[in-house]
């Protein structure tokens, strides 16, 4: 079984303006509502507990369906958000 990293504790946004630009770009997209999530909670648990087990299908992207938690490591490997503590 593969190594899952463990989202706990508080995060905080890191990056504002490449979060806004993402966000400017999925106007229109099911990823949005993570995002949102993202900038209405400060810890993983509480993102988390917003966004649940929803999983979008995003057409022609090779890795939909797409999660909560995907979005928000993504977020993290750009550095976007970053966790405190």
């Amino acid at each position: 079984m593969a190594n899952r990293t463990t989202l706990v504790g508080k995060f905080v946004i890191a990056r504002r303006a490449a979060l806004d630009a993402r966000i400017a770009k999925l106007s229109a997209d099911p990823r949005l509502q993570f995002y949102t999530a993202m900038l209405s909670t400060d810890d993983y648990e509480a993102y988390e507990a917003a966004v649940g087990d929803i999983a979008v299908e995003i057409p022609g992207l090779a890795m939909s369906p797409i999660t909560g938690r995907d979005e928000i490591l993504y977020a993290r490997r750009r550095g976007w958000i970053k966790d405190i503590g």
